[in-house]
């Protein structure tokens, strides 16, 4: 009668983990409906809820969180206080439409704080997040599939006479699933090569219906960010030459009937065509992101202010910006005051010249950092673990921060909801996972 109550008590315990595991995996069904954002934001208040509980009772953070951490502690406090010094409001600073746009880095970052209190098993919470990946977006690359086919551009395709139907399922952007997709497709990819047997054919399929979804978003900066992240990790995975030229060769043979079967060639050829609408309006942001970053190079005009500053591209002779709204001093720290507060998804399109205008050489170097530490973290937990899985899911943080830094040239995706709530998930349980091996490889807490 005993054994048979302790078996019950075992039983409601796994039952109530796989339901805490599923509860902090949840943000990784909801990627491809920002129409609909409270979703992603419940599934992260939930991350955050049960961080901040289980740090109550146990205290502690697993060790190997304790450097990315601190660099996201300093750079929260850096952005806070440029952006109270640059004369914006207490009210602005905590309000929806701040943290939806101008302010969504202090959200998509949650996750390296949520999960840093070691209260359940990293590998398992992974291991459901990957599912729930692989099920939505091989599900809208099916959908999108037939929508082509059967030129039936519904709900989910983004319809442009000129530049023919965008695959965004339920986004508001085509580069927004563009990013999405070039994250999914880098994960299938990592678990088709380290996968065997059966297996890995089932992956193989996954990865290809991905790139077919990553190509139907037609966004020219995921797939350049997906091309980046890919070769970075067939060569780590290989390390062979020969081996690493097959594998790309494949890929490249399946990949490019679909660039013309879908009409994406035809958008390649418009980014040398200087007449685009597309192209000039991006040169201008850039020619308005660096006159910024000439202002005040060294802190920025203030974060949150990019959108706020009126920039004139028609001016002839005169500053197509009003140089009496920033006070400071030049070349060092110049921060715009006007009380104009613009909250729309504008931006720079570009990441780096993005926080360069608005947080200068100290914000990008801040965030460059960061990433770069996470860096370093996954390549050496790669090189130590002979866990497959692990290896899967720390290639695919490895892939997806290379890819993260080349897409930051066309879009401003170190602050970008969609992609970042994806790499902060996975590059956060891919620390975890490290901790936890090493916890079980020395049997002690680390």
């Amino acid at each position: 009668m005993r054994s048979l109550i302790e078996n019950i008590k075992i039983l409601k315990k796994q039952k109530l983990n796989l339901l805490l595991s599923v509860i902090l995996a949840s943000s990784g069904l909801f990627l491809l409906i920002n129409e609909y954002p409270y979703f992603g934001i419940g599934s992260f208040a939930l991350l955050l809820f049960f961080g901040i509980i289980f740090l109550f009772f146990k205290g502690s953070f697993a060790s190997d969180y304790s450097l990315p951490l601190k660099i996201l502690l300093v750079m929260s406090i850096y952005f806070i206080l440029s952006y109270f010094i640059s004369n914006q409001t207490v009210a602005n600073f905590f309000s929806f439409n701040f943290f939806r746009y101008d302010g969504n880095i202090f959200f998509c970052y949650l996750p390296f704080f949520a999960l840093s209190v070691p209260f359940f098993s990293y590998e398992k919470v992974a291991k459901i997040y990957v599912g729930f990946i692989f099920i939505t977006f091989t599900l809208l690359a099916v959908a999108g599939i037939i929508g082509l086919l059967l030129k039936n551009y519904s709900f989910i395709f983004l319809y442009n006479g000129s530049e023919g139907p965008m695959l965004v399922g339920l986004n508001h952007a085509h580069n927004a699933t563009g990013s999405g997709y070039a994250m999914a497709s880098i994960l299938a990819l990592s678990f088709t090569l380290r996968t065997k047997g059966k297996i890995k054919i089932f992956y193989g399929i996954i990865l290809l219906l991905c790139v077919a979804g990553l190509i139907m978003t037609q966004s020219r900066g995921a797939i350049a960010g997906f091309i980046a992240g890919i070769l970075f990790v067939v060569w780590l995975n290989f390390r062979s030459v020969w081996k690493f030229a097959i594998f790309i060769g494949a890929l490249a043979l399946v990949a490019i009937p679909l660039v013309f079967l879908t009409g994406f060639h035809e958008r390649i050829m418009q980014l040398i065509d200087f007449s685009n609408w597309t192209v000039g309006t991006r040169i201008d942001l850039w020619k308005k992101a660096i006159l910024l970053f000439k202002q005040s190079p060294i802190f920025g005009v203030g974060f949150g202010r990019f959108n706020d500053v009126m920039y004139n591209v028609d001016t002839f002779g005169a500053s197509p910006i009003r140089l009496d709204a920033f006070v400071g001093v030049q070349g060092l720290f110049k921060a715009y005051i006007l009380p104009n507060y613009s909250f729309n998804s504008a931006h720079a399109h570009n990441g780096y010249l993005q926080f360069l205008a608005e947080a200068g050489v100290v914000g990008l170097g801040l965030i460059i950092s960061f990433w770069v530490i996470c860096f370093r973290k996954m390549l050496a937990g790669y090189n130590a673990t002979r866990n497959e899985f692990a290896r899967s899911i720390f290639l695919t943080s490895l892939g997806s921060i290379i890819a993260l830094f080349v897409m930051s040239f066309t879009e401003n995706y170190f602050s970008a909801t969609t992609i970042l709530m994806f790499i902060s998930m996975i590059v956060s349980l891919s620390i975890g996972i490290t901790w936890e091996e090493k916890k079980n490889k020395c049997g002690i807490q680390t």
